[in-house]
């Protein structure tokens, strides 16, 4: 086929023409070589057009692409002031994306094709970025030419995502020309290939053309098939299902509108609750009608934004926050929360740091027109952060695998009370497992003994909280709002537990016995001081562990880059908890596991997260106990609470063993299994 054979038109619409099947696929299918310039580029376009793709590829034709990585305002003034961060952000930026797409089993076979192509040689990619001035590079340009240098050229509004062809998505039209037509329409195909000519080898003007990170093409070339015929198998273009929400978030969507689209989201670790969020969105936002997600952290922030460029292109998005100083600008948040319709479609993505500043709630327009949302709503609780519920909206939708907060009454409260309680169905880390949306695991529990001397401070510790809680008339079984005071000695008390010094010659011992080349061990402390130790006890037995936390020296998202790549021990405290997913990572040691269930279901459910090639995770737990056999006193409350957590963490396990352990355990240490407890108490790390 040629594309002189071909009935083009001279102009495609949506709702008049099927821009994939009409124009896209015909285009692809005579084409020997395809270039795009443009704005937007997501592997969702595969869900299309993969097949027209892979056969150009494979009859070794090329694509050449230029496109906008997706930054943030923050991120593109970084990369204004200096050459040397611009790699980092452009690596990070395209592996995020690359790695939310191979996560989902909705675009992963379309990311592994685009991995591929690009792998193989059969696409090149370049990242365009401005250097100076504002806004990204938004072109919209695309040339096919066949085996005969006959071109075809085409410009309009479309970007190359499924949401800018699919007939279903945005509204959109281009122009077309040929290059064997009419003098006009050969001089525009001859000016637009020559254009593209120079932005690929930059010789435009303001526009730097840059080749794909070193990072962001190993990542590539990791997720990628060895060759282009594993590609095959890519079914036809036009048969392939956009992603759509599945029956327990449909379900979910369906009770939160009955009861007047107010409450919360109690569904596990890796059951889509930002998607499920973002279709409650959808219908809200296409109504021009403006919108509020909060979230604890500026990790969340960017990831939100990502997910929500991907899947509402067209919608505003104001940042609050996480270094974004534009909010404060005169009617900036006003205008993105009033009612006003012909504004369009707006969302403020904020942390809950600001959002619960008298700053920013005194610029917030309230009312039924606004919706809010909070992720990890637990958070929201808190003292500080519960000013957040003076914010009078009409829709309001909370997320959280557990949104309850552990020894603290009030908070939970003010959180059920917001949002109006729990939406039907809960979906556990159970139903995850069975829906293939998390991975099955094998649990391992180790008994740690304290040594005397922390034995000791334990018990002095218990003594004071004792008195304290005595002198409000109660005990702290009786789950009371307790005292900031009390709540000091409890976290104190905890942290002996924590960084119960045995636990790093534990560790040690479990990577000398299981550890293997190429595999992802990410091994949780409770602080630097214990991180330090760790991290210096496995490199005197001959290993080389990763560091990572918050105030690490060098950058972060480097180091989880070169773990995700190319495996190792990665050894973190706890700000890996929420916010950053590292679905790789094929084991964990647990050291410093608190009371509070929320903990350990976090933690786990990271653990559980699927990745290409990953079948099974496996967990190892450092317990708590004693040095001797204590029949009475209150460290035994700490054992009861480590089994208690240690027999919840097995019951979904695939090595049953692991709870007849628990009870051999709990018999020795003279604890009947019975009187297991769970009492946690609410840390605000991020407040």
């Amino acid at each position: 086929m040629a594309l002189k054979s071909l009935r083009l038109k001279t102009e495609y619409r949506t709702g008049v023409d099927d821009l994939i099947l009409d124009f896209y696929a015909p285009c692809t299918s005579a084409s020997m070589h395809y270039d795009r310039a443009v704005g937007y580029f997501r592997s969702s376009i595969l869900l299309l057009a993969g097949g027209a793709l892979v056969d150009l590829a494979l009859r070794r034709g090329q694509i050449r692409l230029v496109c906008s990585p997706d930054l943030s305002a923050e991120d593109i003034d970084a990369i204004r002031q200096g050459y040397e961060q611009r790699e980092q952000i452009l690596s990070s930026s395209l592996i995020c994306e690359i790695s939310t797409l191979l996560e989902d089993a909705a675009t992963k076979e379309q990311a592994t094709v685009l991995a591929t192509l690009i792998a193989t040689g059969s696409m090149d990619v370049k990242v365009a970025v401005r250097p100076s001035g504002y806004g990204l590079f938004h072109e919209k340009l695309g040339i096919f030419e066949d085996s005969v240098a006959d071109r075809v050229s085409f410009r309009g509004s479309s970007n190359e995502t499924w949401s800018g062809w699919h007939w279903t998505g945005n509204h959109e039209a281009f122009e077309v020309f040929r290059s064997w037509a009419s003098d006009d329409e050969a001089s525009r195909v001859k000016r637009h290939s020559c254009y593209f000519d120079d932005l690929w080898s930059g010789r435009v003007k303001d526009v730097d053309c840059l080749p794909l990170p070193r990072l962001a093409k190993e990542y590539l070339e990791g997720a990628a098939h060895r060759s282009l015929d594993a590609l095959l198998s890519t079914g036809p273009s036009h048969t392939i299902a956009p992603r759509r929400p599945m029956k327990h978030q449909l379900d979910a969507l369906d009770d939160w509108n009955s009861k007047s689209q107010r409450g919360i989201l109690k569904h596990a670790t890796g059951s889509g609750k930002t998607y499920t969020a973002i279709c409650a969105l959808r219908n809200h936002l296409n109504e021009n009608r403006p919108a509020l997600v909060v979230v604890p952290s500026q990790l969340l922030v960017s990831q939100w934004t990502g997910e929500v460029r991907r899947e509402l292109p067209d919608v505003a998005i104001l940042t609050v926050g996480a270094g974004s100083l534009g909010w404060r600008a005169p009617g900036r948040v006003e205008s993105f929360t009033t009612a006003e319709h012909e504004l369009g479609k707006r969302l403020i993505i904020a942390t809950l740091q600001t959002a619960c500043k008298d700053e920013f709630l005194s610029r917030v327009k309230q009312g039924s027109h606004l919706m809010v949302v909070c992720d990890e709503v637990h958070h929201a609780g808190s003292s500080i952060f519960s000013n957040v519920f003076s914010i009078d909206s009409g829709a309001r939708l909370g997320l959280s695998a557990t949104p309850e907060r552990y020894g603290d009454p009030d908070g939970t409260a003010k959180i059920l009370s917001y949002f109006q309680g729990i939406l039907k169905p809960e979906f556990t880390l159970e139903d995850a497992i069975k829906a293939g949306r998390l991975v099955p695991y094998e649990y391992y529990p180790h008994s740690v003994a304290l040594r005397p001397e922390e034995e000791d401070q334990w018990g002095a510790l218990s003594e004071r909280i004792v008195r304290e809680v005595a002198m409000l008339g109660s005990t702290l079984d009786e789950r009371i709002a307790l005292p900031d005071s009390v709540k000091y000695l409890l976290i104190k008390r905890a942290r002996i537990a924590k960084k119960a010094a045995n636990k790093t010659s534990l560790v040690c011992d479990i990577v000398a016995r299981n550890y293997e080349q190429g595999q992802r061990w990410l091994i949780y402390c409770e602080d630097t001081e214990q991180l330090d130790l760790v991290a210096t006890a496995l490199r005197n037995q001959g290993f080389d562990p990763m560091e990572f936390h918050s105030t690490m020296d060098g950058a972060p998202s480097d180091t989880l880059l070169w773990f995700k790549r190319f495996g190792g021990l990665l050894v973190s405290i706890r700000c890996l908890d929420e916010g950053v997913d590292i679905p790789e990572t094929s084991h964990a040691i647990i050291l410093a596991s608190s009371k509070n269930p929320r903990e350990f279901i976090q933690r786990r459910g990271r653990v559980l997260r699927t990745a290409p090639g990953k079948y099974l995770a496996v967990v190892h737990d450092a317990l708590v106990v004693p040095s001797t056999l204590l029949p009475e006193g209150d460290i035994l409350n700490l054992v009861k609470a480590e089994l208690a957590r240690a027999v919840e963490f097995s019951k979904s396990s695939i090595n049953r063993s692991a709870q007849s352990e628990l009870l051999t355990l709990a018999v020795g240490l003279g604890v009947a299994p019975e009187s297991f407890i769970s009492i946690g108490l609410e840390d605000d790390e991020h407040q």
